[in-house]
């Protein structure tokens, strides 16, 4: 099981090319399509965080942390607690949805939290680091920007929202996030040991200290 939680990010590529298969040949509507593309775009843009070119534990400890730590054996990050925020995140906001699709906001919310990946990715990280590429931005800003701006131009409704919806939707991917990323949970798993982080998700490809 710590062989297959150690490489969570290349098997993320083979779960985004089998959701990509249900998308093309499963009978579903344009909602669920729009998630099921956002899923398969979230399966690779984990794939270049932390597979290659890899490197956003380092960018998520300064950035996020506010940290200037650079040594990852010192970080309460590994490939367990990395793999439980992401998939798990992945889980409630996007896949969630497939299944309860009379939960209006939940819908809502996943299609919101796309264009918060782009601001991340194209404005936060960039102004932060002073550096234009960041690890998961080609996957953010051509993927999930993409996807965002063609549920809201082309498939929304807005008919079907009130506006206590897009409170719920906003409410519903910050908890999402805290409990993925910031609950105890999260950094109690970061603290086990057998699944370090290697230096190429660490710090990514080409990286010198």
């Amino acid at each position: 099981m710590k062989k297959l939680i150690n490489i969570w990010h290349y098997i993320s590529v083979y779960l985004a090319g089998l959701t990509a298969l249900i998308a093309l040949f499963m009978p579903v509507t344009e909602v669920q399509k729009c998630l099921l593309a956002s899923i398969t775009i979230l399966f690779l843009h984990f794939f270049e965080e932390f597979g290659y070119p890899g490197g956003f534990p380092l960018m998520g400890m300064k950035v996020m942390m506010g940290s200037d730590e650079t040594d990852y054996r010192k970080w309460d990050c590994n490939n367990l607690n990395s793999m439980f925020g992401n998939w798990g995140f992945l889980i409630l906001l996007y896949i969630l949805p497939l299944f309860l699709p009379d939960v209006r906001f939940l819908t809502l919310s996943a299609m919101m939290f796309l264009f918060a990946e782009v601001f991340m990715h194209l404005i936060l990280f960039p102004v932060a680091l002073k550096t234009f590429y960041n690890a998961g931005i080609i996957t953010a800003v051509c993927g999930l920007g993409f996807i965002g701006c063609y549920y809201f131009t082309r498939v929304f409704d807005a008919s079907m929202y009130v506006w206590y919806d897009y409170v719920l939707a906003v409410v519903w991917f910050v908890a999402v996030f805290m409990f993925c990323f910031r609950s105890k949970l999260y950094w109690n798993l970061g603290k086990k040991p057998g699944y370090d982080l290697t230096e190429i998700t660490a710090y990514g490809a080409g990286f010198k200290r």
